[in-house]
């Protein structure tokens, strides 16, 4: 297995062993990490959704899954290059795929507001499904 697949698996087990997502019925799950310059996670937020793809939205109550993310972030960071300011996590329950989408620049990327709530919650939403 690649570094790369066993770090996105380490970030997925702390999601999926979190007591808030253990709480949620839900077969997809996105999460929007937000990192600052040197690489600390400074927050982030996530939907789970069930499988009608209904949302739901949590957060994490360890911070096991953002120091995974930060480790993620730097080991992917080039030397001379400032590294991600978001990272959106995917995973699919059922098929156990995961995936990851990274953006550089626009800190408004995957921000959710009371406007567009409707919009980025079916943006976010997974399609890992095991077909």
């Amino acid at each position: 297995m690649s570094e790369n697949m066993e770090m996105l698996e380490r970030i997925a087990r702390a999601i999926t062993d979190d007591i808030n997502v253990s709480r949620i019925d839900w077969t997809e799950l996105s999460i929007v990490f937000s990192f600052e310059d040197d690489g600390f996670c400074s927050g982030h937020f996530g939907y789970a959704y069930d499988g009608d793809g209904r949302p739901t939205p949590f957060t994490l109550n360890s911070m096991d899954a953002e120091i995974s993310a930060s480790n993620y972030r730097e080991w992917l960071r080039q030397d001379d290059d400032r590294g991600m300011i978001k990272m959106l996590f995917q995973f699919n329950r059922q098929s156990r795929k995961v995936q990851a989408a990274f953006e550089y620049d626009n800190s408004s990327r995957w921000q959710v507001t009371p406007a567009n709530i409707d919009v980025i919650t079916d943006e976010l939403r997974p399609d890992l499904d095991a077909g």
